[in-house]
C-alpha cells in the first residue's frame, strides 16, 4: 500500500509540473491580440487564418516566425511549410483545458445521481 501512495504522489507531481511548463494561450483572443507566454515568447493573433504567430526572440533562439493553428494543433515555418514545434515552446492542445477540470485523472470521479419524482 505504501508503495502505491507514493506512486500516485509522484504521478501527481509529473502532471503538476508538466502542466506548469505549458504555455496556455488565451482560449477566445482577438484579432491582433498579443500575448507573452511564462517562458518570455511573444504571440500574435491572427483571427482571420485562426493561428498564433510565434515571433523570434533571443529567449526563444528563433530566426524567423512560426505559426500555431490551436484547431488542428499543428506548427508551420513562415514558408508555409508543416514543422514540428520548435524546441523550447510548449502549448497545450486544444481542448486540454476541459479535461484538467474533469477530475478524473486518477479515477476518483464524484457521480451525481437525480431522482425524477
Amino acid at each position: 500500500m505504501n508503495k502505491r501512495h507514493y506512486l500516485v504522489a509522484a504521478m501527481c507531481l509529473m502532471t503538476l509540473a508538466a502542466c506548469t511548463q505549458k504555455t496556455e494561450l488565451p482560449e477566445n483572443p482577438k484579432d491582433k491580440e498579443e500575448y507573452r507566454d511564462s517562458q518570455g515568447n511573444s504571440w500574435i493573433y491572427n483571427a482571420m487564418l485562426m493561428r498564433w504567430a510565434l515571433m523570434p526572440s533571443l529567449t526563444n533562439g528563433l530566426s524567423t516566425t512560426h505559426y500555431y493553428y490551436p484547431k488542428s494543433g499543428s506548427w508551420t515555418d513562415a514558408n508555409g511549410s508543416r514543422v514540428n514545434p520548435p524546441s523550447g515552446v510548449k502549448v497545450s492542445p486544444s481542448g486540454t483545458s476541459k479535461s484538467k477540470s474533469s477530475g478524473n485523472v486518477f479515477g476518483t470521479t464524484r457521480r451525481s445521481y437525480s431522482i425524477h419524482g
